[in-house]
């Protein structure tokens, strides 16, 4: 069987990033729409010859009432069809108590969610289905906030508490043409089109114009996020190293900073280390 061209894509980023081995758990988050649908179809084309293990998990938050139960409903039947266990949690998200976005406080109950299942199941790593797309507008939407390196680094194809992105490397229309051409169904989720969230503005008017100035814009900001991630990581090293010696424990709950060193390092050193004071409350 001749192996779609998104398939040899994804295990190229999985092997060259070192996403996971054979043998291994993956639990996989699954919404229902086009780019976590793509994904555990492959992890699913690949199970035979990696000899993996997968689980699936689905939220569900009720926030557009019958189209959500309807995502649940698709998911459900989708995992069964793959013979992939599935795990469905109704999340509530309290609108009216919340401090920030409805979108910032369901990915933070997502990722808590996905954390408590995966440590349920057994897996070694959790997949999610971020595309190099994603990756770009994220490298924008943090640069239209002013951010340093830290935040033009984006999303990391692997970060430390196991979540894994196997799409990073893919973009969304290699995305929709694997599901077109494999026949698999997806489902599209609304609020994807209110433009009064940043990040669909992003996605819907700013990427569009970029892509008719440089039509390898995406590339070009994946591409900027890594050299931060790496710029980023090397700094932060030789911070880390200078930080015991110019940070010292107070009281309880209370660190003190020398300011006599502190003024004597480079800016960079300086705002990173009483970013790691920060940190540190």
């Amino acid at each position: 069987m001749t192996w779609p061209p998104l398939l040899h894509r994804v295990v190229g980023t999985v092997r060259s990033r070192n996403l996971f081995q054979r043998d291994q758990h993956i639990l996989v988050a699954i919404s229902g729409g086009p780019d976590s649908v793509a994904l555990l179809s492959i992890l699913h084309h690949l199970r035979p010859s990696w000899k993996l293990t997968l689980s699936a998990v689905h939220c569900n938050y009720g926030l557009r009432g019958d189209e959500s139960d309807g995502d649940q409903k698709f998911v459900e039947s989708f995992c069964r069809g793959l013979e992939v266990p599935l795990h469905v949690r109704r999340v509530e998200i309290h609108i009216r108590e919340r401090q920030t976005s409805v979108q910032a406080e369901a990915r933070d109950l997502r990722y808590r969610v996905m954390q408590e299942i995966s440590e349920q199941c057994g897996a070694d790593r959790i997949a999610i289905g971020h595309t190099a797309d994603d990756q770009a507008e994220t490298v924008l939407l943090w640069m239209l906030r002013g951010a340093g390196l830290t935040g033009l680094s984006g999303m990391p194809a692997f970060r430390s508490n196991k979540i894994i992105r196997p799409l990073y490397d893919a973009k969304r229309q290699e995305i929709l043409a694997y599901l077109s051409t494999a026949g698999v169904s997806f489902r599209v989720d609304s609020s994807n089109f209110q433009m009064h969230y940043l990040r669909n503005r992003v996605r819907g008017e700013v990427i569009p114009i970029l892509n008719r100035l440089v039509p390898s814009c995406v590339d070009a900001l994946c591409k900027l996020a890594d050299i931060c991630r790496e710029d980023d990581r090397c700094l932060d090293q030789q911070v880390n190293a200078l930080f015991s010696s110019t940070v010292k424990r107070g009281s309880a709950r209370s660190w003190g900073i020398d300011r006599k060193v502190l003024m004597t390092l480079p800016l960079a050193f300086q705002r990173r280390c009483i970013r790691n004071l920060f940190w540190r409350r």
